[in-house]
């Protein structure tokens, strides 16, 4: 075993530069942070190559003189924190005095910076070697140029990805940074020219929803819902919900003290108090703000800071609580105003049957009480058209069918009795060692989706031209996304072009789909959905996932159909000869079992 030995400087400052420095986006993120921390109120950002050729950042900041530029390239070097106490309050986006020393360590930066105008210095670096300050008369604020990303470290550099996908990312991380601080101007231009320029739209609520009008339209701004609770004081939860219609694009943002984050256990509260408000799968847009106490958060738990802990166990139901509340807004669940209902009169409801209502009389009237002890008038309600069906009839005796044999791609075979339908939805079946209960809908999707798979595998999905092309307010950065994807889908039957003010035209789709499917799933992949947000590669392979997955929903039989006993049986007998008997499409489950010993020990007999 080789001796213990100290690692020289060069190797220390790459080592520590992968944990900061991953990408262009990366470098942009702490440059953008530490402009933000010198208060500037106007960033500008120029890149070549999507960043791995040049980034240039200039803020009107409040700059750095001499003395403190000449420190700047040294490992934790900063003005953000002295002591350990200043860690556990952290107020400020950088801390660590990381970014610029291993910035500095992988590429050839240069930084022009003045904290009083007309003066001012220059100071480089390359590979991790520092030249000494020159001076260099400027404005106030400071510029840093890096150049040449990765020069020496030539396995990190092919490990970058294409300039345009390389330009998204950077864009993603600008408007995160955007919506953080919709007092500020960002202006970001490319070899395509500008890519996004945000003017300053002000502060709180208001100036939040123009800054997301700015980045994502006008539309999805008219459809958001607000979230303002403070749940104690020092402590405030802000920002803005969707409603229903804007499940279509995952956009997601949450932010700590205007720290943009990928928080699980934010977006954990976000998610249960979906489901447990809509009762459904599809999340709306979110932009969220958690204001508190510097000392009951932090920010050094992650090496890129994308992370918090927070100190307060509280803050998790505070934030659902808060998110639940706006999503019953925008589902226009809002409190009643307490009125007398003096105005109100007619006849009452009377019930009739099972489920079933007409405009006869009780016999017996419904009255309030107001706040001043007058009883108010009755209350009358139109008669609705419910039907007077029961919802289920019974069938002591079970119909008499011959087991079918059901062999799976597994080869294992197995026999099951049809036993019959529950309510029109689920079809019950006995084995040797159980009930099994099978949702009716999700199994024929998932039947005909290997079907339509399998026909769609060798054709090229047909094309349908709209009357009137679709108009799509989407971001710069789902933009970009979907330029990179043209030519896939293209192929799979879409028409996409781009036009002014982040808008695109959507003027042809695949046949099989209709126009609001189709739209709906151009945004999910305008925004990565589906793929975790990650690249554009096997794009045809997952047209294809959503073509037949969407195709096999709408053609399914539905909830509350009847089936013959021949049809039940050839369903479970098609479903089990598939690959994939137990999940439809979309991941619901397709099969649920009760075993003998479950029955026995629910009926107390274990």
């Amino acid at each position: 075993m080789a001796s213990i030995r100290k690692l020289p400087e060069e190797l220390i400052g790459k080592i520590a530069a992968g944990e900061v420095v991953e990408r262009p986006a990366s470098v942009v993120k702490e440059l953008l942070e530490n402009a933000l921390d010198a208060g500037a109120r106007e960033i500008e950002i120029e890149l070549v190559a999507g960043g791995a050729e040049r980034i240039r950042i200039r803020d009107d900041g409040s700059g750095m003189s001499a003395g403190d530029a000449a420190l700047v390239f040294d490992r934790h070097a900063t003005s953000k924190i002295s002591n350990f106490e200043d860690l556990l309050e952290v107020e400020t986006l950088g801390f660590r005095g990381e970014a610029l020393s291993s910035i500095g360590a992988v590429a050839h930066v240069e930084i022009q910076t003045s904290d009083d105008a007309g003066a001012g210095v220059v100071v480089r670096a390359a590979g991790g070697l520092v030249e000494p300050p020159e001076p260099r008369p400027r404005s106030r604020g400071t510029t840093v140029e890096v150049a040449s990303l990765f020069f020496n470290v030539p396995a990190r550099r092919k490990f970058l990805k294409t300039a345009p996908a390389e330009l998204r990312r950077v864009v993603e991380v600008v408007q995160g940074y955007a919506l953080a601080r919709p007092d500020v101007r960002f202006s970001l231009r490319s070899e395509r020219g500008t890519v996004l320029d945000a003017l300053p739209a002000g502060n709180g609520l208001d100036g939040l929803k123009r800054r997301v009008a700015q980045l994502f339209g006008e539309e999805l701004a008219a459809h958001l819902a607000e979230v303002d609770r403070s749940p104690r004081p020092g402590t405030s939860i802000w920002g803005f919900v969707g409603d229903p219609t804007t499940t279509r694009g995952r956009r997601y943002f949450v932010f700590v003290n205007r720290r943009l984050l990928r928080d699980r256990a934010m977006m954990s509260s976000f998610y249960r108090a979906v489901r447990e408000t809509w009762h459904g799968s599809e999340f709306p847009a979110l932009f969220l703000f958690l204001d508190l106490p510097a000392a009951e958060v932090d920010v050094n738990v992650h090496p890129q800071k994308a992370e918090v802990r927070f100190r307060e166990p509280r803050v998790s139901s505070d934030l659902f609580l808060a998110i639940r509340r706006g999503l019953e807004i925008s589902l226009g669940e809002v409190d009643a105003p307490l009125t007398a209902a003096a105005d109100l009169a007619g006849a009452p409801l009377s019930w009739q049957g099972e489920g079933g209502r007409t405009k006869a009389s009780l016999s017996g009237s419904v009255s309030a009480e107001t706040g001043d002890g007058n009883l108010a008038a009755e209350l009358h309600e139109e008669a609705l058209p419910f039907s007077s069906s029961r919802l289920a009839e019974i069938s002591y005796t079970p119909p008499q069918r011959t087991p079918v044999p059901l062999s799976g791609r597994s080869g294992a075979v197995r026999s099951l009795r049809v036993l019959g339908q529950y309510k029109g939805t689920v079809i019950l079946l006995e084995g040797s060692d159980g009930l099994y209960l099978i949702d009716q809908h999700v199994a024929h999707e998932r039947i005909l989706y290997e079907r339509f798979r399998a026909d769609l595998d060798h054709d090229v999905p047909e094309s349908q031209r709209l009357l009137e092309p679709v108009l799509l307010e989407i971001s710069a950065a789902e933009a970009l996304r979907l330029a990179e994807m043209a030519a896939d889908l293209e192929g799979s039957g879409f028409e996409v072009t781009s036009m002014s003010g982040g808008t695109v035209a959507l003027a042809a789709v695949p046949a099989a789909l209709r126009p609001s499917q189709a739209e709906k799933l151009l945004l999910e992949l305008a925004h990565g959905g589906g793929d975790g947000g990650g690249e554009t590669g096997h794009l045809r392979e997952r047209l294809l996932d959503a073509l037949a997955a969407s195709l096999a929903c709408r053609a399914a039989v539905k909830m509350h159909e009847p089936l013959s006993a021949d049809q039940m049986e050839a369903m479970v007998a098609e479903l089990f000869a598939s690959d994939q008997p137990y999940a439809c499409p979309h991941g619901r489950p397709i099969v649920l079992k009760m075993t003998d010993r479950d029955l026995e020990s629910r009926f107390g007999q274990r």
